[in-house]
């Protein structure tokens, strides 16, 4: 699949769309992403939700992992271990992926998420599981 339909197909998706997500790039380097929070990401300390965060960090492994696959291949979270470094305030939040370790049946990649300053806001590593192409 192109650079350009995997940002067509990942942008068109519907948690990404709900959540205001978007993917800038997902190539065999890695990925990145982008989210701008506003009051429908926040929680009661008006901090963004670790949830929102977390996901954004998930995405930014795995689309990491999908720019550099075969065409129809997948791959699903298998584990994920991230740190909250600093709170997530309103305003533009990058997602950045990248893989670590490619095997033939699982990869493992790191994420991270950085606020507009580039202050580093959450961490992780993630195993992935290889889906093949249906046949």
């Amino acid at each position: 699949m192109s650079a350009q339909a995997l940002l067509d197909r990942w942008n068109g998706c519907g948690y990404y769309r709900h959540i205001g997500m978007r993917v800038l790039r997902a190539d065999a380097d890695g990925s990145e992403f982008e989210i701008e929070i506003g009051d429908e990401h926040l929680q009661a300390y008006g901090t963004a939700h670790g949830g929102i965060v977390a996901g954004l960090v998930d995405a930014a492994m795995g689309l990491a992992i999908l720019g550099r696959v075969p065409d129809g291949e997948g791959c699903a979270t298998v584990e994920m271990k991230l740190n909250f470094v600093a709170p997530a305030m309103p305003g533009r939040i990058q997602g950045l992926g990248r893989v670590v370790s490619e095997g033939r049946r699982t990869v493992v990649a790191w994420g991270e998420a950085r606020d507009d300053t580039g202050r580093l806001v959450a961490c992780g590593l993630g195993t992935f599981q290889r889906i093949p192409p249906s046949s």
